[in-house]
This record gives structure tokens, C-alpha cells and sequence, in this order.
């Protein structure tokens, strides 16, 4: 089987859109009155809106583009093929698919078909037992009670044949680590009754070119942020950068593995926070398939395999994929929880290799011979830029949620998807950047 290897995948997930269409910073425009840590769409939002605002900003980003999770890669396949973030949701009130929609001679957005296909075994079952199940499981996630949701499901739903495979398409974590309070009561947004849309364009390249004029140092590692004084010293692989105030927008991963040294150290809330608010694991498999095997499929097609995992607390199945994602010979195939981590720490081949095997048993042993072109596998969790996929309260630690967002010492603001009322998604990320740079203008931050 011949797959792309580690080495070649990394190559392929830093290379697109991004990095051709960044303005160069130079450090001697440093000592800015502001420093945003980090160029995804938190940071990037906080950036614009500091420049709408006549502010003396400089962002800087660790990887060698911009977008964080929000990656779009237009080169393995030929065609776009996102390997982060992919459902615009809430596509109306949702302010980056609304630049997108007016912008329709540069992006298609279009709002997810219902399409899905469901097997069990060899067998195409029409039924719609996944999603049966999949509202009972949300009635359950309803209730305001802040203890592993694996606890509040009844016996009779774990014992269902279609449990695991539910599971496994719902969530990044598992049920055992999942907070229900947390995922329901907390998690707030306004357009989300609009329903889910994608961009046949990626929503990398969306977000991209929505904040294409946002100037950003990349390649800018920050080792730690010295605040005691009057203002903020950003010590980074560049050199150190002194200001008045910085929004940082790393990953909660990122800040509870401690990559960024704090001096003096924050508020002990503040890491109990990164302690409870952490990051999920959901990797995906992207595969480019022969049109004779898609071409069965409509476009957009919600994928799921029965999985035969007994009730386990991380299924030990795909579960779920999209298949001809935007049309394209491009399927999305998603690994979840637990046992996406221990199959990420397997090494990419091996999580191909695991997603072609379930394929096989679904349509056959020539399923790799007569239809696989090739695939890649993402790493969000051993990425150490991100360190997850995105973030979700642990049991009992739902309450802590609103600590992320506070500033500490008048000088460090925080943004990022897990700050958001709308976590785990681009928009909320956005969002949370305008609500950072409030924070900091009403502040005396600048003065």
C-alpha cells in the first residue's frame, strides 16, 4: 500500500493559500502598543479590529502561516481539502460565512445537504437509527448536571447495536470525559438554527481571504510573557518585543501544557481553568477515491459504519465520514476521542491503514485495489502548536469555562475558540477576538 508518510504529510499541511498572500513584518517595527500571540481566527480578528481602530498592533503566529485549526490544503489532492475546521455553523449570523456569501464570485457556500448513508456490515441500512439515537443521547446532554454524561446515559441506550457509532460521530471526547453542562447550558449561538453550510472552497481559504489584509510575523515562537512591570515583554525565537498590553489566543492546550512561561505566574484560577477546559482529539483521515466508487454517493454524503465496540467508552471505529466533500473525489473520514489520540501516537500510515481496513470490511478486500488514490492523516493532538483538536470541560469543571476569558494584571487579554460562547468553532474564535480587544480598549491598558 503505498500511502504518503509523516514526512511528506507535514510538508503538504503548511504549504496554501495563506502563505503567498502574507504582508512581511519586520522586528523593527516592534515595541508596539499591543502584541496579538497567535494568527488564527481569533487572532486575526483581534488584529483587524485594533487597526479599524487606529491601534498600534503587531500579530505574531508560530507556524508559517495563518489560519490555526482552520487549514485549508490545496495542493495533495489538486483540490481544496480541509484538515481542521470544515462546518461552517450557523451559516446565518455566522459573520465569516456571511463574507463568503457576499463574496460569490470567489466562494460557494452552500448549506449542508441531508444526505447519509448508513451501513451495517456489507449492508446499506435506510433506517435512521443513528439519528434516533443521537437525539435521545441530546435529550440526555440537556440536563444541567455538571458529571460525565457516560454516567446520566441509561443502560437500554449503551446496550443499543447503533450506541458507539452515534458516539463516535458526535464528539471529540469521550462520554466518560464529556461535562453535559458543559456542552449544552455554556455553549451559546445565535445563528446556530440556520443549520450547518460548507465552502466548496474550504474554509481555510475562506477565513484566509477574509482577513487577507491582517499583517502577520510568522515563524514567531513565544518562550514567555514577562508582565509584572508597567506593560508586557514578549520573549520569543525572534527576539523580545515590548508593549503595553497582549492578546493571547494559543490553544488552551498549549497554555495547560505551560509552552508559554508566565512571569510572575497567573491567578491560580486561571490554571485550574486550563486544567478543566481541555482539548478534545479529532483527527481526520482525508482520502481521494476513484469517481466509480463516489460516483454511487451525492455530494456532501454523511457517512457512518456501525461500530462493534460493546459500549466501550472511546469507540474503536470511524463511525462517521463525508463523503465527496464540495463534490470533489475527496472523503473525510473522522477518528474521535481517546482512540484518536492513541491511533495519532500510531503514526499517520497506521490511522490510513485503520480507516482502509473498515472500508474494506464495509465494500469489500479489493475496496483499496479498485477505488484508493491516496490519503493523508491529520495530528492535531501531537502538533505542538495545538495540542488538541478543540476544547471541552472535563466533569465538574463546566463552571471554570468563563475564567479563560478574563484578563489578568489589566495587561493580558485571552481569546480563542475555548473563550467563546460558541466554542470549538471558527465564528465563536472570531468573535472572541472583538470581545478581547473590548476588553482591552475599555481597560487602562493603554494609557
Amino acid at each position: 500500500m503505498k500511502l504518503i508518510g509523516r514526512r511528506q504529510f507535514l510538508k503538504t499541511s503548511l504549504s496554501g493559500f495563506a502563505l503567498a498572500t502574507l504582508p512581511g513584518i519586520s522586528f523593527a517595527q516592534s515595541n508596539p502598543d499591543i502584541v496579538v500571540i497567535g494568527a488564527g481566527a481569533a487572532g486575526l480578528s483581534a488584529t483587524a479590529h485594533l487597526i479599524s481602530k487606529g491601534k498600534s498592533v503587531l500579530c505574531i503566529e508560530a507556524m508559517n502561516r495563518i489560519g490555526g485549526r482552520c487549514y485549508t490544503d490545496m495542493t495533495t489532492f489538486g483540490v481544496p481539502a480541509d484538515h481542521g475546521a470544515h462546518w461552517l455553523h450557523g451559516h446565518k449570523g455566522n459573520e465569516v460565512a456571511e463574507f463568503g456569501m457576499k463574496n460569490k464570485d470567489k466562494f460557494k457556500i452552500y448549506k449542508q445537504p441531508s444526505a447519509y448513508a448508513v451501513y451495517s456490515g456489507r449492508r446499506k441500512d435506510e433506517t435512521d437509527a443513528v439519528w434516533h439515537l443521537r437525539d435521545k443521547i441530546d435529550k440526555v446532554m440537556k440536563r444541567q448536571t455538571d458529571q460525565p454524561l457516560m454516567d446520566l446515559l441509561p443502560d437500554k441506550l449503551k446496550k443499543n447495536s447503533w450506541f458507539d457509532t452515534a458516539h463516535a460521530s458526535m464528539t471529540a471526547r469521550d462520554f466518560s470525559n464529556i461535562s453535559p453542562y458543559d456542552d449544552n447550558v455554556n455553549y451559546q449561538d445565535s445563528g446556530w438554527s440556520s443549520g450547518n453550510a460548507f465552502c466548496r472552497e474550504g474554509y481555510g481559504t475562506l477565513l484566509a481571504y477574509y482577513r487577507k489584509d491582517v499583517p502577520v510575523k510568522l515563524n514567531t515562537i513565544v518562550s514567555e510573557i514577562k508582565w509584572g512591570g508597567k506593560g508586557v515583554q514578549i520573549v520569543t525565537n525572534k527576539g523580545t518585543i515590548n508593549a503595553k498590553a497582549c492578546i493571547v489566543t494559543t490553544s488552551v492546550g498549549v497554555l495547560r501544557a505551560e509552552k508559554i512561561k508566565f512571569t510572575p505566574a497567573l491567578p491560580q484560577k486561571k490554571y485550574e481553568a486550563f486544567e478543566g477546559i481541555t482539548m478534545g482529539t479529532s483527527n481526520r483521515v482525508l482520502m481521494q477515491l476513484k469517481k466509480k466508487f463516489l460516483g454511487k454517493f451525492k455530494n456532501d454524503t454523511n457517512f457512518y459504519i456501525k461500530c462493534k465496540s460493546n459500549g466501550a467508552a472511546s469507540p474503536k471505529n470511524i463511525g462517521y465520514g463525508l463523503l465527496k466533500m464540495s463534490g470533489t473525489n475527496v472523503s473525510l473520514f473522522a477518528l474521535n476521542g481517546e482512540f484518536s489520540r492513541d491511533m495519532e501516537n500510531e503514526g499517520s500510515e497506521a490511522m490510513i491503514d485503520f480507516v482502509v481496513n473498515e472500508l474494506k470490511s464495509t465494500f469489500g478486500s479489493k475496496f483499496y485495489d479498485k477505488y484508493f488514490i491516496k490519503a493523508i492523516a491529520t495530528g492535531w493532538c501531537n502538533n505542538p502548536l495545538t495540542l488538541g483538536s478543540y476544547s471541552g470541560a472535563k466533569p465538574g469543571y463546566a463552571n471554570l469555562r468563563p475564567e479563560l476569558k478574563k484578563p489578568v494584571g489589566g495587561r493580558i487579554f485571552f481569546a480563542g475558540e475555548a473563550t467563546a460562547y460558541a466554542y470549538s468553532t471558527v465564528h465563536g474564535a472570531d468573535r472572541s477576538g472583538r470581545r478581547a480587544v473590548g476588553q482591552l480598549i475599555t481597560s487602562s491598558a493603554l494609557d
